[in-house]
């Protein structure tokens, strides 16, 4: 997606159609949101704002992967979040004065729609459904790092995997059902330092609940074959 050619707001304007922050905007608002948003590129290990930095605006992930971190003054690092094509981050920034609060990186070659704070907000505050789903958006991400925090604080990490299986089948397909099937958004490595684990855990952890008949794994590849059972992990029972 790039900002040359006659059909580029359109692509844009398209893409927009299928995200939830702007789901249900009129028209004439996704015309004006898509000419407002700047086609960004990042590859591979790229750092697309810094931790600490002014938050100049925020940003909608349309291809590749990008996970937000912090660092510890030891210089360990910490993943608060993944993000996946169609989800926007940083976009919390935009509402306060505040800088960055995390570090953002690509995992892969990255293609991204940056809307910058000053027209954003000024846009926002003429369009009420924009608006509301914005309040909605951030409302879902505090619920996301809230439970992420529980998950971490008090769950072993089969129960912390479990519960990510299921988001991403939820993600994937809108219900959680025996034989839906979803890629992985990332590396193993990645996957298991935002589970709070090393890499040697979260596999020992997939081979048990492949040998137990709850999910198949293909590489990438989850397959879920028990969700009830994984409910259950999910929800810290023993297994």
């Amino acid at each position: 997606m790039t900002d040359t050619g006659p059909g580029a707001t359109g692509q844009k304007k398209k893409f927009l159609k299928d995200v939830y922050l702007f789901s249900g905007v009129p028209d004439a608002d996704l015309e004006t949101l898509a000419h407002l948003a700047v086609s960004k590129a990042f590859p591979r290990q790229a750092t697309i704002f810094q931790e600490g930095r002014e938050a100049q605006g925020f940003y909608l992930l349309s291809r590749g992967s990008v996970k937000l971190v912090k660092s510890s003054p030891d210089g360990k690092e910490y993943i608060i979040r993944l993000v996946g094509p169609g989800e926007t981050f940083a976009e919390a920034a935009v509402f306060s004065d505040a800088s960055y609060p995390a570090t953002a990186m690509a995992l892969e070659d990255c293609q991204t729609l940056f809307f910058p704070k000053a027209q954003f907000l000024r846009h926002l505050a003429a369009s009420p459904t924009l608006a509301r789903n914005m309040l909605a958006t951030l409302s879902r991400l505090m619920l996301h790092l809230t439970r992420q925090l529980e998950d971490l604080s008090l769950k072993e990490v089969s129960a912390r995997l479990a519960h990510y299986l299921l988001e991403r089948c939820q993600e994937s397909h809108g219900t959680i059902e025996k034989g839906q099937a979803f890629e992985l958004p990332t590396t193993k490595t990645h996957l298991a330092a935002y589970l709070g684990t090393i890499g040697e855990t979260l596999s020992r952890t997939l081979s048990r609940m492949k040998s137990q008949g709850v999910i198949e794994v293909e590489k990438g590849r989850i397959t879920i074959t028990d969700p009830a059972v994984l409910r259950k992990i999910a929800s810290g029972e023993k297994w």
